[in-house]
């Protein structure tokens, strides 16, 4: 297992760096200055070395301004008519003593947090607690000197359409887990639900419970015995359209549920003639360069990362000038990104060059203004001092270097395949019939051998297994070339040495991983960028999940709390109702909604189904009471799918 503990930025060390900021800047207090202020220390360490001494860099240690621990901190009834009172509260007041202390004689102030909707928040409130008057923004996907200047020559008006979509968010997340935790709390003192978080711990109790009923059955299939190649026997299927009209020929591996019938046809094949031969040239292009998703996914498979420890890094490689701002769903480069490519391949591998690539992002409502995760220039210069010893992915898999340079690493190698030329394969595929055989049953295999490796040079991680009837290799590549002037060949006589069948079992869909929870969530519209890591950490804080063996086990309580508000509010529990939400959000951050009245018409609809919910609670509870007594009885677990529960 990976040691995920970093060094924090704990509430003593934020007052240490504090302290520590005043001391340095006490001798220049009283003197006219400009200050921007960004979140963190690390980033504001980082900009000061880039602007100098006329600048103060200060840092607000994240957000300085939210809603109440113990209260609602706002009024249902407000929200219903279409208005938004709501009583923020400070949260570091040191903090914002500090820097109000330091704006009170700047001739500037600069509003620098991060470039996305809850950075757009905490500058709309750091402006309003500092009451600053026509607040000037900036905001840069990366921390270079180039990036920061660019921004200071253009600074704007904070987007009161992102800080919109913000305050909708935080608040009916709030509505959500102030009226939806305390109903649990009768039975578990830890409990908690929410819209995202409840939608995602559907998805885990949903599959576990899949593989849990699932009951495997054998099959067979048949296949011609080459040796290192087995040819499996196919059967092509006419489908017909919704339409009644529409024929269409299917091809898919013959499989026999009777033992007896797969051996009775293998025994009646004699001899195979070759039906069909062909040789073509296969094109494989790279992955796109990552957004957020796909880097906690392969941070995961590749390094077993947790999707929190990888954030935790990726955010100090950002603030430390090292790569792009790492909470994003764009696929976009920009012409510094660009640029950087073309210095890594005229150094490195001029052949495989292909800079220019560009990526159409998948992801419905991805802010293309945002770019891809990506090296800046200082962090493309760490990349190439070790690039002599780690020259590719799988090279870097089994390295020994720390989290921060592995995951720099790893970003590196993607961004740089991504602008690599397609790796090409010669393909030999052979279909082989039999006089003993209906015209609809065919033998067939597929080899490949790779021509020239392009991306794969950088990024040769393996994405998929072969299928059984697929194989790579030299030694392969020439066996099937031979298969052209081949025309009959006997069971029993080289090369076909039989045709044999082997016993199958039908397979259950795999368990979730972090890895591919964060993919399906991304698919389905559940969160964004900079919550799916909060939402597997909050779903594990609470008890609701387990990890084992990399796998997403949901425990009793989270299969209880689950099957419940599937049960008596189904609808917090579907995907696509939160994937509504975010899309309303979309929409507001996009000025395409007037957001007090999307967040009045998304309240009014959680409101409508909470009080059905618990006008059924009741019965929920003793149903859950006499469950648990009969599992208590009889000692049935339910946090294992290998066992079959009553509950």
């Amino acid at each position: 297992m990976v040691n995920e503990k970093l060094k924090g930025s704990s509430e003593e060390d934020e007052q240490r760096n504090i302290a520590t900021i005043k001391r340095k800047e006490s001798s220049n207090r009283g003197k006219p200055k400009k200050v921007l202020i960004v979140e963190s220390p690390t980033k504001s360490r980082k900009i000061s070395s880039i602007l100098g001494k006329e600048w103060k860099v200060v840092a607000s240690f994240g957000h300085i301004r939210d809603l109440p621990e113990k209260t609602m901190g706002f009024s249902f009834q407000d929200i219903l008519k279409g208005e938004v009172n709501v009583s923020w509260t400070i949260t570091k007041r040191k903090v914002v003593s500090f820097i109000r202390r330091e704006t009170e004689q700047a001739e500037e102030v600069i509003l620098a947090t991060d470039p996305d909707r809850e950075g757009e928040a905490i500058a709309w409130h750091i402006s309003q607690v500092l009451n600053i008057k026509e607040p000037k923004r900036i905001v840069f996907h990366e921390i270079t000197p180039q990036a920061i200047l660019s921004s200071l020559k253009n600074p704007r008006k904070i987007d009161m359409n992102l800080v919109h979509a913000q305050i909708s968010r935080r608040l009916i997340d709030r509505v959500v887990g102030y009226t939806l935790s305390p109903v649990f709390w009768s039975i578990r003192k830890n409990s908690s639900a929410g819209r995202v978080q409840s939608a995602a711990l559907h998805l885990i109790v949903r599959r576990w419970k899949e593989v849990r009923d699932f009951e495997r059955k054998p099959y067979f299939i048949v296949y011609a015995d080459f040796g290192n190649i087995k040819a499996v026997l196919y059967e092509s299927v006419q489908s017909i359209g919704l339409s009644g009209d529409e024929k269409t020929t299917l091809v898919r591996v013959k499989h026999f549920f009777s033992e007896s019938e797969a051996k009775e046809l293998a025994e009646s094949i004699s001899s195979l003639y070759v039906s069909e031969f062909r040789r073509t040239t296969e094109s494989k292009g790279p992955p796109p360069p990552y957004t957020t998703s796909s880097m906690l996914q392969d941070a995961k498979n590749l390094f077993r990362f947790s999707s929190d420890f990888t954030m935790k890094i990726s955010q100090n490689l950002f603030e430390r000038g090292l790569i792009t701002y790492h909470r994003t769903d764009s696929t976009h480069v920009s012409e510094l990104g660009f640029s950087i490519a073309k210095s890594f391949f005229s150094s490195k591998h001029k052949d495989i060059e292909n800079v220019g690539r560009r990526w159409k992002t998948k992801v419905a409502n991805a802010q293309e203004a945002h770019e891809c995760i990506r090296p800046t220039e200082e962090g493309f210069q760490k990349f190439t001092k070790f690039f002599d010893d780690i020259p590719s992915l799988s090279k870097l898999k089994d390295s020994n270097l720390n989290p921060y340079d592995k995951l720099l690493l790893m970003i590196c190698f993607r961004f740089f395949s991504s602008q690599s030329k397609n790796a090409l394969f010669d393909v030999v595929q052979v279909k082989l019939s039999s006089p003993s055989l209906p015209k609809n049953l065919f033998f067939a295999f597929k080899v490949k051998n790779l021509k020239f490796d392009g991306f794969l040079r950088l990024w040769n991680k393996r994405e998929e297994d072969l299928s059984d009837d697929e194989y790579e290799g030299d030694e392969n590549f020439r066996f099937a070339l031979s298969f052209e002037f081949t025309k009959n060949l006997s069971v029993g006589q080289k090369p076909l040495e039989r045709i044999s069948y082997k016993k199958k079992f039908t397979m259950p869909p795999p368990l979730y991983t972090e890895a591919t929870l964060i993919k399906e969530l991304e698919r389905l519209g559940v969160g964004r960028p900079s919550t799916y890591s909060t939402i597997i950490k909050t779903l594990k804080k609470r008890g609701y999940i387990v990890e084992e063996k990399g796998k997403l086990i949901p425990t009793g309580d989270g299969i209880f709390q689950d099957e419940v508000l599937e049960k008596y509010m189904p609808k917090i529990c579907l995907p696509e109702f939160t994937a509504s939400m975010e899309e309303e959000l979309d929409a507001i951050a996009r000025g395409e909604r007037l957001w007090r009245h999307s967040l009045s018409s998304m309240v009014r609809t959680y409101l409508e189904e909470f009080e059905k919910f618990k006008e059924n609670f009741k019965e929920a509870i003793r149903n859950f009471k006499e469950g648990l007594d009969e599992n208590i009885s009889s000692g049935v677990s339910t946090t294992s799918p290998k066992k079959k529960s009553k509950n």
